[in-house]
């Protein structure tokens, strides 16, 4: 017996642990993420943690490879391979939040039924003196469901192997053999989440249903605008294709690496399950995105999709079937429509809200069956965009932030342990909850002169969240009166959204019986923080759920049970979209969803008016924050 204990920024974990248990186990025990993503196998090489105190076991031939003798000799580990050799060891958690909210996410229990199997069949004995059955034949009895589709390169690859044995690769949803192969190679899936900002993949085992790896990596589209209205503008003067290509280019690159990582050959990889929006569903495909341009957002398809991995050039089994699940309409995708769905959305008495946070946020409401949706532009300031000091959470993102005196400096945690750099989404929201708090901003968004100490300027004010000189930054952080408004845009198309379909289900958001939050943050958000700025309703604390990334969450899903293919298809089929713009009272909503929180208009009319009349004659365009929201 022995005690570990884990340090990340100022939080400690501490954790009594067995003989012979790794800190990665530890980790486990402890309810940490060490940045693990191939389950503690040491493919990945994620688990970086660095030793504080205590000895540990000799450094393995797997950390070798991946840290090398000069981080091995500061004191750097893998969680995976070392294990305890001191009564008391002392590590620090080096794992970056980026990871950790890209791929991780709640996912349900399912019979394990994929749509793709390896059978191992024995060829049948031809001799004279028994009925003439050829070798196609042989494995079509074997298989029991009629004559399989069959192209010439499987043909010659049965007909080049002389085994005894075989394992035939069947997709069993079309009855198409897909290969013949020597007995005892993998059989593995991919699932694909391909968000705006991220693209994440999981390598799955058909044969147990084992996740045995996940990463993320930045969407290269990015180059070609940060959101997708920008994306769009720029296929419509240059074609797809390049969206398209830059897109299958860095992923193919990824999968090959994850490949060398595991030890794999990409033809072991025999089904694929890829979700996104409509933009990134289209661009995958190389569809002209001109109808997704304007309103009514005609897509092309919206009907799920099986599609050979070599017609797409996905760098898998290239006989290999890739599934696209449904798209809903307008821009909601099948990567909300499928963490909708395996929340149980539809299909539970009562009232339940699901919310995919980004820089377009997907709403979904159901009521006892009824299900209704909608995408709210809520921009990109909850990944720190349009914000001075707004970062994405990777490394020095402060990430919590607490105010215990209006007149002294904020406590903050800081990913990675490091040099704050700057605040990301789940720091932004609770920086803005606890200015609220200490009236230091009003419920109109505005920050009080004089309010604090903390709080500068001459003309526009700011509040100084980390001063210069202070953990060696020459320029203070800080949160200016543009940045909040920023975020009352962001949560104000949020907020709308949900009045708007509560009102339409005849249900008060008070009356949700649980909140799921999804997106790249989902994780991670203080549901009281969120609560207070108004971003989720006004619920108990203990209604909301933080579901993380749910779409590649239901990827995975539809990989292992391919009957919940066709489930998913009827879940779209009954959920009604609902587009914001065009109802009637949604600019008044949206006006008083900028208050914080909402409902308080009365208290501040003048304020109120002045809105609305800056806001007169404004063409809102696929919710607020894509029309802008004038100074105030």
């Amino acid at each position: 017996m022995g005690e570990v204990v884990f340090r990340r920024g100022s939080e400690e974990f501490r954790v009594v642990v067995d003989e012979g248990l790794s800190l990665y186990e530890a980790s486990v025990k402890a309810g940490i993420y060490v940045g693990s993503i191939c389950g503690g196998r040491g493919f990945c090489g994620k688990c970086r943690v660095r030793v504080v105190s205590g000895e540990l076991s000799s450094p393995t031939e797997v950390e070798l490879r991946h840290l090398g003798t000069e981080l091995l000799n500061e004191g750097y580990r893998l969680a995976c391979q070392a294990r305890p050799a001191s009564p008391r060891v002392v590590v620090e958690v080096l794992t970056t939040e980026l990871m950790k909210a890209a791929v991780m996410g709640y996912e349900p229990e399912v019979p394990l039924e994929p749509a793709v199997a390896a059978v191992r069949v024995r060829r049948a004995l031809v001799t004279l003196d028994t009925p003439h059955r050829s070798t196609l034949e042989s494995i079509t009895v074997h298989l029991g469901r009629g004559a399989p589709l069959v192209n010439v390169g499987v043909l010659r690859k049965l007909a080049s192997s002389m085994s005894k044995e075989v394992d035939v690769v069947v997709h069993r949803g079309v009855n198409e053999v897909i290969d013949v192969r020597p007995v005892g190679r993998g059989c593995y899936g991919i699932a694909i989440d391909v968000g705006t900002t991220k693209v994440a993949v999981y390598l799955v085992d058909l044969r147990d249903g084992s996740t045995i790896y996940a990463d993320a990596f930045e969407n290269p589209q990015d180059s070609y605008g940060a959101d997708v209205i920008s994306r769009i503008a720029y296929a419509m003067e240059h074609g797809v294709r390049d969206l398209r290509l830059a897109l299958l280019s860095r992923l193919n690159s990824f999968l090959n690496g994850m490949y060398r990582a595991v030890g794999i050959g990409k033809e072991e990889v025999v089904d694929a399950v890829v979700v996104g929006n409509a933009v990134m569903h289209h661009a995958f495909l190389g569809l002209n995105l001109k109808g997704l341009g304007a309103s009514p957002y005609e897509e092309v398809v919206r009907a799920p999709l099986d599609v050979k991995a070599r017609d797409v050039g996905l760098g898998i089994h290239p006989e290999a079937y890739v599934h696209l699940p449904p798209l809903l309409g307008g821009f909601i995708g099948s990567d909300s429509l499928v963490g909708a769905f395996i929340n149980g959305l539809g299909r539970r008495e009562g009232t339940y809200l699901f919310l995919d946070i980004g820089t377009n946020t997907e709403v979904f409401i159901s009521r006892d069956g009824d299900v209704i949706a909608t995408s709210a532009a809520s921009g990109p300031a909850f990944e720190g965009g349009h914000i001075r000091f707004g970062m994405k959470a990777t490394e020095g993102a402060i990430d919590s932030v607490v105010i215990k005196d209006a007149d002294e400096p904020p406590e903050y945690t800081v990913i990675g342990g490091g040099r704050p750099r700057g605040l990301c989404g789940s720091g932004l929201i609770d920086l803005l909850a606890e200015l609220l708090r200490k009236g230091i901003v009003d419920p109109t968004g505005r920050l009080v002169a004089g309010s604090s100490r903390r709080v500068r300027g001459d003309g526009p004010l700011e509040y100084v969240v980390v001063d210069a000189g202070e953990s060696g930054l020459e320029v203070a952080i800080t949160l200016s009166q543009r940045d909040v408004r920023e975020l009352q845009k962001a949560k104000a198309a949020i907020q709308t959204a949900i009045r708007i379909l509560s009102r339409k289900l005849g249900v008060s958001p008070l009356e949700v019986d649980e909140v799921y939050v999804a997106g790249s943050f989902g994780l991670y958000i203080r549901p009281e923080s969120a609560i207070t700025i108004g971003l989720l309703p006004e619920v108990p604390v203990s209604r909301v759920k933080l579901v993380g990334n749910t779409a590649g969450s239901g990827a995975r899903v539809l990989l292992k049970n391919a009957g919940l293919r066709e489930e998913l298809v009827k879940f779209r089929d009954r959920v009604r979209y609902v587009e914001l713009a065009l109802e009637r009272d949604f600019q008044e909503v949206y006006v008083d969803s900028i208050y914080m929180p909402s409902g308080c208009a009365d208290l501040y009319p003048n304020t109120f008016r002045s809105i609305k009349g800056l806001l007169k004659g404004v063409r809102f365009r696929r919710g607020a924050s894509q029309a802008g929201f004038p100074s105030l």
